[in-house]
Formats: C-alpha cells, structure tokens, sequence
C-alpha cells in the first residue's frame, strides 16, 4: 500500500514538468518521498501532508502557473486551516489519552490522537466533532470507506447536519477501506 522511493521517482519522472510537488498524506510514506526528491535532478518539494484532508486543503491553493516557491509556501501554509478525523475499528485494547479502548470498538481519532471511544460509527462520528469543536469552523467534510454502506454514511450526514445546522456538511465516497469516515473540519 505505501509506494517505495523508487515507485514515486518512476511517477513522476516521466512528467512533462521539471518542477514537482509531492503530497503524500501519509506519515509513513514521506521519507520514502524525501528519498525520490533526493534521487532526480527535477525539481521536487514534498509539502509534509500527513492525512487526505491535509492534502486536498494544500491542493486548493495548487497554481500550476504560479511561482514554484510561492505555491510551495500558500499550499504548506493551507494545511493548518484542517483538522483530520478518522473512524475506524480498535484493533487492541489500550488506555490512551485517558480514553480507555477495548478491541473491536469504533475509535476517534483527531489529527492522529485518540479521542473517543464508541458504541456506534454515529457516536464516534459525533464525538470527534465535538473534540474537534467542529461549531468553531465552516466546513465538514465526510469520506464515507468500503465497510460503511452509502445508505448509512447519507443517514449519519443528516444527524451530523442536524447536530451542526449553521455548518456546511459535504459527503462523498472516500473508497478507503481501513477507515468507516475520513473527516475533513474547516
């Protein structure tokens, strides 16, 4: 699933561009593009994304005709303007952050951190939104993944909107098959 330094180089190395910027959006693929930045004589900046919602912040402030370094530096900047929400399953039982877990419930986490332990998806999606004090921000985006059906992400976006009526709530199919929600809040 992570792509290693010699798969990123052959990505991006056959572009019509000599200057690249890589979002990995991943912590654990940012040395490996580190590495691939390293190795070509293109110029290549990998902007630190570590989640999908950092990402596609960044990308918003994407020029393609704009100064390399200008865009380099509003897009690293736009990734401070997003917290990262993630539901998913507890794949052990842990106390952290003063959140106790057991195996196989849904977890919250916020930007990497537990936050909540829960019954239902509904409850974690509820839960980190409150941790998240998603009242203070515009917009809440949720990701719906493959273990979640789409009838049930569509129910769960009506009692977030309901819960957060002056927010905007966006829904899509995220396809991500770890996590029941990726969350963008901003």
């Amino acid at each position: 699933m992570n792509p290693c330094t010699e798969e990123i180089i052959q990505a991006f190395e056959t572009l019509p561009t000599d200057k690249i910027i890589i979002l990995p959006n991943n912590k654990n693929i940012f040395m490996a593009a580190k590495s691939a930045a390293e190795l070509t004589v293109k110029q290549v900046t990998v902007i630190p994304s570590q989640t999908i919602p950092q990402g596609l912040c960044a990308m918003m402030c994407l020029l393609p005709d704009g100064d390399f370094e200008s865009v380099v530096t509003e897009m690293t900047a736009a990734m401070d303007e997003v917290e990262t929400g993630e539901i998913t399953i507890a794949t052990r039982s842990v106390e952290l952050n003063g959140v106790e877990v057991l195996e196989g419930r849904i977890i919250s986490l916020l930007n990497g951190k537990l936050v909540a332990s829960s019954d239902t998806v509904e409850e974690a999606c509820l839960e980190l939104l409150r941790s998240a004090h998603a009242d203070h921000f515009e917009i809440i985006t949720l990701y719906y993944g493959e273990n979640i059906t789409s009838k049930e992400a569509y129910r769960i976006e009506d009692v977030i909107r309901s819960v957060y009526p002056e927010q905007e709530i966006e829904i899509h199919e995220g396809c991500q098959p770890h996590y029941h929600f990726i969350i963008s809040i901003e």
